[in-house]
């Protein structure tokens, strides 16, 4: 890094944004005003200062895009800083005709609730809309609430995929499946609150790239840091980091410490839980759990002490949080669960933060992920049909046979594998 790359950054956030309000303004001029002062022969300042003025880009771009759909503040970041797209993006079509001006309760519990219509601030808006439908404010002021919400859209980046509409889009199906299952009979109203907690968290800060990538990275720098959920751990991290920052917003602090320690319990558990390296893990024990308990529910004369043992038991702390935690991971990666064009549109997405990550490999010398390029659409048809094949349609299929009013989310999913295979067939012609 050298001090003429800091002032180029410094007039491009200059000419390119306009800041808006006085903190971001005094902020800024701090940048400026200590130019004069940086030794360009003293690397680790120069590397500190245009760490502290990236950071200080990414809140201001995020602070701007409030008022935008986070398709749109992408679309215009990558146009300005001239990334190419991937050529599945522009099939991305967004009708805001269909967009609902006044959300109501029964949109919010549609399963193909389109998330990509709504800004930032109608997300938050429509945050509080569940929060206070479920009556949360025995753990939390509402107007606390609301303004951590915010605080947490703002520590959300502007990427293609993993951005605050992805993460309220997991919150969102999260509430429909507590509301259309017996899920309500089975945890508490404390515990539901700390998984939409979760929900809304599990990706801040997140900058478009996976786990390998930082795992990669750290290697070729020569830095020893555990390999095992790295962004994951970031992610939590982060949120306890805006929790002790703004203490008026931290009402976990106000909870009993046995009602703490189970919600921080649930929180951060569920938010690991995203790791898709842990998947099969977890699902396995899921899986034997949910048998278990189908056959006591069936057979309530069993005198297995194993059954009885596995079965769920929602007198069982560890039980609600471990089905929350597969809620969670499972949402995560629900996509393929909504109507065919949505899923689409979040297929579509995630294909463009793959493309980016494997040119960033490229451009800093680390080995590129070879899966993660974009190569073709009949290639990319075949890797979602392998992922709905081995991840979703298993899980969602347990999840279905423990909450049967759910089956329509893995009956969306067969449907979408038909299609595909009817797509795949298209372009074979």
């Amino acid at each position: 890094m050298s001090l003429q790359q800091i002032q180029q950054h410094i007039n491009q956030i200059k000419t390119s944004y306009q800041m808006p309000n006085k903190e971001f303004q005094n902020t800024f001029k701090l940048f400026e005003s200590c130019v004069p002062f940086l030794k360009s022969e003293n690397q680790e300042q120069l590397n500190q200062v245009f760490r502290a003025l990236k950071r200080f880009r990414r809140r201001l771009e995020n602070e701007l895009k409030l008022n935008q759909t986070d398709y749109h503040a992408f679309i215009k970041k990558w146009k300005s800083l001239n990334i190419t797209f991937v050529p599945l993006v522009y099939d991305v079509k967004l009708d805001f005709s269909k967009k609902i001006a006044t959300l109501k309760y029964e949109d919010l519990i549609n399963f193909n609730f389109d998330h990509h219509h709504y800004t930032s601030r109608e997300m938050l808006k429509a945050s509080m809309m569940i929060f206070q439908h479920l009556e949360v404010e025995q753990y939390a002021n509402y107007n606390n609430l609301e303004n951590l919400l915010t605080q947490i859209n703002l520590n959300y980046n502007i990427v293609s995929y993993h951005n605050f509409t992805h993460a309220f889009a997991l919150f969102q199906l999260l509430f429909c499946v507590y509301e259309k299952s017996d899920l309500k009979h089975f945890v508490s109203k404390q515990d539901i609150f700390a998984a939409l907690m979760a929900s809304l968290s599990h990706d801040l800060n997140h900058k478009g790239v996976n786990n390998l990538y930082k795992v990669k990275k750290s290697k070729k720098l020569n830095k020893n840091i555990c390999e095992q959920a790295v962004l994951e751990s970031m992610h939590v991290s982060t949120l306890f980091n805006i929790l002790a920052q703004n203490q008026q917003l931290n009402f976990l602090n106000q909870l009993p410490n046995t009602q703490q320690q189970e919600f921080k319990r649930i929180l951060v558990s569920s938010i690991l839980a995203t790791d898709m390296g842990q998947h099969f893990n977890i699902f396995g024990s899921f899986k034997d759990r949910v048998n278990a308990t189908i056959d006591l529910r069936e057979n309530q004369n069993i005198i297995d002490p194993l059954i009885k043992f596995r079965g769920f038991n929602k007198e069982n702390f560890d039980d609600r949080k471990f089905i929350l935690n597969v809620l969670v991971h499972a949402c995560d990666i629900s996509n393929p669960c909504l109507e065919w064009d949505a899923y689409m549109k979040w297929s579509f997405l995630l294909a463009q933060e793959f493309q980016d990550q494997t040119i960033k490999e490229a451009a800093k010398g680390l080995e590129v992920t070879a899966m993660l390029q974009y190569k073709d659409k009949i290639t990319f048809f075949n890797g979602q049909t392998f992922f709905l094949n081995t991840f979703v349609l298993p899980q969602w299929q347990t999840i279905a046979t423990l909450y049967p009013s759910l089956i329509d989310l893995p009956n969306e999913v067969k449907r979408n594998l038909e299609i595909l295979e009817e797509e795949k067939k298209k372009l074979s012609n």
